[in-house]
């Protein structure tokens, strides 16, 4: 009877280490993959947040303007409603937040995330024509997911009519 074992002299050793070593390398490749799919998905939630927590700023101070109307259709200021600022300079409306000139913002508590906002008079003459008897304001919302880089901040322009 012929011995064939002796003719393979490892063969079946190397072949099985090499196998071994490619589901090792697609192994280690799916998990990383997994990982990062899992950070994504978690970075896009606290996206989402930092944008809700933005949405519910620029709602709460449109809120301030809406149950000041009477006051704020005179000009609303710091003075005479709390959260109001002054004019804007310039005749501009303002363009960026800025976290170390915002201690007058206001903040929005009872949630995980941050939210301020932040309401500036605007001058008369960035007034559109057909609201001429209203006054303007720059709303500036800034929300802040979970994580301290997640930040969304949001701006619009709300006007103030008398009612007639």
């Amino acid at each position: 009877m012929p011995n064939h074992n002796r003719n393979q002299q490892g063969f079946v050793l190397v072949v099985s280490l090499i196998l071994l070593v490619i589901v090792t390398i697609l192994v280690v490749n799916a998990m990383r993959v997994t990982t990062m799919n899992e950070k994504m998905a978690g970075n896009y939630m606290d996206r989402n947040r930092a944008y809700q927590a933005a949405e519910q700023a620029l709602r709460q101070g449109e809120s301030l303007l809406q149950n000041n109307a009477e006051t704020c259709l005179s000009g609303c200021t710091g003075s005479n409603v709390n959260g109001v600022g002054a004019v804007a300079s310039g005749n501009a409306v303002p363009s960026t937040w800025s976290d170390n000139g915002a201690s007058n913002a206001n903040v929005i508590t009872g949630q995980a995330t941050s939210a301020k906002y932040l309401v500036n008079q605007l001058s008369d003459t960035l007034r559109p024509v057909d609201k001429s008897s209203c006054k303007a304001y720059s709303i500036m919302g800034r929300g802040q997911g979970i994580d301290s880089r997640s930040v969304v901040i949001l701006q619009t322009i709300a006007y103030v009519c008398p009612v007639s």
